[in-house]
C-alpha cells in the first residue's frame, strides 16, 4: 500500500514539473517565433531535447540503454507523432490570440479523453467528471481575466489548430506506453521518441531551407535569444516529455491530460519574472484548476487504500 502511495505521489510531482516547464514554454515560444521560423526552431528544440535525454539516460541506466530495440516502423511512427505535435502546436500558437488560445486549450482534456475513449475503449476513472469540471471552470476563470480587465480579444484561427494538436499528443502518449516491452523505463521511451522526432524535424527543416521557404536558425546571432530557446527546449521538450510519460503511465493519459490546464497558471507565474503581477481572476482560476487535479489524485489515493 505504501508503495502504491509513493507511486501516485511520484506521478503528482512529475505532473507539477510538466505544468511548470510547459508553462514556461508558452511565453518563450511566442517570443522565439519572432526570431526563428517554425520548423527550423522545432529542429533545434528536438536536438537539445534528444541530447539532454541521452546524457541523462547514460548517467542513470548506462550507455547500453541508448540501444534502440523498437522496430523501425514503430520507431518512425512514434517520432512522427511527436514531431507532428510540435509542428502543429507551435503553428497554432503562432496564429492565436493569447486570450482566446488560453480559453480554447481549457477544452484540451475533453479532446484527450475522447481520443482515449475512441482509441482504447477504456472507461473513465471514478471522479473524472468532477475533476474535469473543476479544471474547465478554473481554466475558464483564468482565461477570462483579460476579458474582465477590458483587453482586446480576437480569434486568429490558430486556436482550433491548438485544440486539434491534443489528439496528436494523446496518440503519441498511448503508443509510447503500448509499443515498448514491459520494464522499459519511461526515460528510455522519451529518448527514443525524441530521437525519432529529431530525424523528422531535421529532414523537414533541411528541405524547407534548401527550397528557400524557411530561414536557417543559425542566422540568429543574439546570445540571449539562444539561451532562452535552448533552456526551454531542455526543460519543456526534453525533461517535460520524460515526466509526462511518468504521469501518463501511472495515472492514464486521460487523467494526466487534466494537468495541462495548469499550464496557463504556471505561464502567469513565469511572466512575473518579467514584471507582470497576476490579478485575482488568474490566481483563483489557477487554484480551481489545481483543485481539480488534486481531487483526482485524492480519489486515486483513496482507491489504493481500499
Amino acid at each position: 500500500m505504501m508503495r502504491e502511495h509513493r507511486h501516485l505521489l511520484g506521478a503528482f510531482a512529475a505532473m507539477i514539473f510538466v505544468g511548470a516547464s510547459w508553462g514556461a514554454n508558452v511565453p518563450v515560444s511566442k517570443v522565439m517565433l519572432a526570431h526563428f521560423d517554425l520548423i527550423p526552431m522545432s529542429a533545434i528544440r528536438t536536438s537539445v531535447a534528444a541530447a539532454g535525454l541521452a546524457v541523462l539516460l547514460m548517467l542513470v541506466e548506462g550507455s547500453r540503454a541508448l540501444r534502440i530495440e523498437l522496430g523501425l516502423r514503430r520507431f518512425a511512427m512514434l517520432g512522427l507523432l511527436m514531431a507532428s505535435f510540435f509542428f502543429v502546436y507551435t503553428l497554432g500558437l503562432q496564429f492565436s490570440n493569447p486570450i482566446s488560445a488560453a480559453a480554447v486549450q481549457v477544452a484540451g482534456p475533453l479532446v484527450a479523453a475522447a481520443t482515449v475513449r475512441v482509441a482504447t475503449g477504456l472507461r473513465f476513472d471514478p471522479g473524472f467528471p468532477v475533476a474535469l469540471a473543476l479544471t474547465l471552470v478554473g481554466g475558464g476563470i483564468l482565461a477570462s481575466s483579460s476579458l474582465v480587465a477590458g483587453g482586446p480579444v480576437s480569434f486568429g484561427g490558430g486556436e482550433i489548430i491548438l485544440l486539434a494538436s491534443n489528439t496528436l499528443w494523446t496518440m503519441y502518449s498511448l503508443k509510447a506506453q503500448a509499443w515498448f516491452a514491459v520494464g522499459v523505463s519511461q526515460l528510455h521511451r522519451a529518448f527514443v521518441a525524441s530521437l525519432s522526432a529529431l530525424g523528422w524535424a531535421v529532414l523537414c527543416s533541411a528541405a524547407l531551407i534548401a527550397l528557400g521557404w524557411s530561414r536557417s536558425p543559425f542566422d540568429e546571432g543574439d546570445p540571449w535569444v539562444w539561451t532562452q530557446l535552448l533552456t526551454v527546449a531542455l526543460l519543456a521538450s526534453g525533461l517535460g516529455g520524460y515526466f509526462w510519460n511518468i504521469g501518463a503511465s501511472r495515472l492514464g493519459v486521460a487523467i494526466a491530460s487534466l494537468w495541462v490546464n495548469l499550464v496557463p497558471f504556471f505561464a502567469v507565474l513565469w511572466a512575473m519574472g518579467y514584471g507582470f503581477m497576476p490579478n485575482a481572476y488568474q490566481i483563483v482560476g489557477g487554484l480551481v484548476a489545481l483543485g481539480g487535479v488534486v481531487y483526482m489524485q485524492w480519489r486515486k489515493l483513496q482507491a489504493s487504500r481500499s
